[in-house]
């Protein structure tokens, strides 16, 4: 008889604590390394997913308790109907940077840019007129190059096609680029945001992570042990990618850390359309 009320107890204690989970949805990869380095504990069941607009539409229908969701799509979802119901309650910063990404097969260097189609953003974007600067600088001729203006997240699949033999990217790409064997010619951390292919979001946020106002009290033990994860020296941070993902260490080595944060409404108000602004 105490046997079988032992196993009550353990039936029951786990479906407890599996009620007492919350729903958390993210998209992995190396900008979720917090996520990963805070995974070992029962706070919350994390939700894997190749999209985040899809997690940003679960969360306004209620089916997740927390997501992270694209920085730049935030005022986007903002006009959204139920978004008021939404909280941010933290953000995975990463600089933006200035990239320049040589299409794997080619073996130009720097001053051999002529004649390549490389990919940018926009004529007066801030990361080619760094890029610019930096050339003259270091004595690289790119007179003769020929851009191709195109949104960022087009960037890598038009080296992957062929379309572009190079491409301006911003910091947040480089490892995707590096992970699909393109090569890094050229970067600089040192980017001032301001313009409209690098606007100006709070501290160069690249994440946000947004829970529903009914479950803040149940997702805060959550950002805390990320807030808590994110002190952890940055190559633990970059094994516990490594270890989660397909991404080798070697190339996070060489690349910044993300940097989840806490963070309010007030942080990103100036993204939230005045339509939907989150109530008070």
């Amino acid at each position: 008889m105490k046997k079988y009320l032992f196993l009550l107890f353990l039936i029951v204690a786990s479906c407890k604590k599996n009620d007492e989970q919350i729903k958390v949805g993210h998209g992995g990869g190396y900008l979720s390394a917090a996520v990963y380095a805070s995974q070992n504990n029962s706070i919350a069941d994390l939700q894997h997913f190749r999209s985040l607009s899809d997690v940003g539409y679960l969360l306004l229908s209620g089916n997740l308790d927390a997501g992270f969701v694209d920085a730049e799509k935030l005022a986007a979802f903002a006009e959204l109907d139920g978004f008021n119901q939404l909280a941010v309650a933290g953000k995975v910063t990463y600089p933006y940077g200035a990239t320049l990404v040589l299409r794997k097969g080619l073996n130009n260097r720097l001053h051999e840019l002529g004649g390549l189609t490389i990919a940018v953003a926009e004529p007066d974007c801030a990361l080619i007129k760094q890029f610019a600067e930096d050339a003259q600088r270091l004595g690289a001729d790119i007179s003769g190059v020929k851009y191709k203006y195109m949104a960022f997240d087009a960037m890598l699949p038009a080296l992957e096609s062929g379309v572009a033999d190079a491409a301006i990217i911003k910091g947040s790409y480089s490892v995707v680029a590096l992970q699909e064997g393109h090569s890094i010619l050229y970067q600089n951390w040192d980017i001032k945001p301001g313009d409209e292919c690098c606007p100006k979001i709070i501290n160069q946020a690249a994440l946000v992570l947004l829970a529903r106002r009914n479950r803040l009290n149940a997702v805060k033990p959550f950002v805390d042990a990320l807030a808590e994860a994110q002190k952890l020296s940055p190559d633990v941070l970059r094994r516990a990618v490594a270890n989660n993902t397909v991404i080798p260490f070697e190339i996070l080595q060489g690349q910044p850390v993300p940097e989840f944060s806490l963070a309010s409404d007030d942080d990103f108000e100036r993204t939230h359309s005045p339509k939907n602004k989150p109530h008070r």
